[in-house]
């Protein structure tokens, strides 16, 4: 009797355990990483490029980025990519035009991942000016 106790402790013990390792092993936890910032200088004005990696390790499905100085969804600022298929890495290129009445202190731009990870840049903080 005491033998056959045990063994059923000892199962539900390690179906638990395995239990535990899928949920670690499915955990979803997207990354931003800016990897790259490029001042472009023209007589209009300035244009920030900045490279991304994104990374999901299940499937990237939406990529959304906003500055402050965005008026609306629909301001041409304002980047949504929706990807289809099973994209888990992807690198983005984002062009940000400066307005010129604005300060850069006032400037950030939050950065989206499958409507969770939010990364923000500040163009101040950035040193790029």
């Amino acid at each position: 009797m005491m033998k056959t106790n045990l063994l059923i402790i000892i199962t539900i013990v390690i179906l638990t355990g395995a239990y535990c390792i899928n949920e670690l092993l499915t955990f979803d936890s997207p990354t931003i990483n800016i990897r790259q910032t490029n001042v472009i200088n023209s007589s209009n004005g300035k244009m920030i490029c900045y490279t991304i990696n994104l990374y999901s390790p299940s499937q990237i499905s939406e990529f959304v980025v906003v500055p402050n100085t965005a008026q609306s969804e629909k301001d041409s600022s304002v980047l949504k990519l929706e990807f289809n298929d099973h994209t888990r890495r992807a690198t983005v290129v984002y062009y940000y035009a400066v307005p010129m009445l604005r300060p850069e202190k006032d400037i950030e731009i939050s950065f989206c991942l499958n409507n969770r990870t939010k990364t923000a840049a500040n163009l101040a903080d950035a040193n790029i000016f």
